[in-house]
């Protein structure tokens, strides 16, 4: 019997690798200028427009207390679709790159070592090895929390009164 595997997009933080579930994200997109917003989380950089519709930004590199790096050309946005309270959210995460998509089999991820990983291993998944480098599997769930979706919704209300 075959074994079971999902389809991961693969991108880049600070040299670092990780993935999320295909299935998450609705689209890349290059780098777009961001409106700031007022008294924020020092993650949530800003709101971009996305064909009409307000999208919030997060910096990952933030997320993950890595020094912060001005966005470029080839800074690159993943739209993903977040469960909110009430329905799906759309949030962007500023990443440095996206390699590519993989398939990745249940059978060979790793759970996450407790030695090492001290803040980020609430927010993975999993970790697996693949062409030859180390691959963190994210739990978007996880780093986008139920309360930073409340509270991101909230912001972005009172911004757009």
């Amino acid at each position: 019997m075959a074994s079971a595997s999902s389809k991961y997009l693969i991108f880049t933080i600070d040299r670092e690798s990780y993935a999320i579930p295909i299935v998450k994200v609705q689209e890349v997109i290059r780098f777009t200028p961001i409106t700031p917003l007022h008294e924020t989380s020092r993650f949530l950089k800003g709101v971009i427009n996305l064909r009409g519709r307000i999208i919030p930004v997060i910096d990952m590199r933030l997320k993950f207390n890595l020094a912060e790096k001005a966005y470029n050309d080839r800074t690159v946005f993943i739209i993903v679709e977040i469960l909110g309270t009430r329905d799906v959210s759309h949030i962007g995460m500023a990443v440095d790159a996206v390699q590519d998509v993989a398939d990745i089999a249940e059978e060979n991820i790793n759970r996450t070592p407790e030695i090492g990983f001290k803040f980020k291993s609430k927010y993975l998944n999993g970790i697996v090895q693949l062409n030859g480098r180390m691959v963190m599997l994210l739990n978007l769930d996880a780093i986008l929390s139920t309360e930073d979706v409340v509270e991101i919704q909230e912001q972005l209300a009172e911004e757009i009164k």
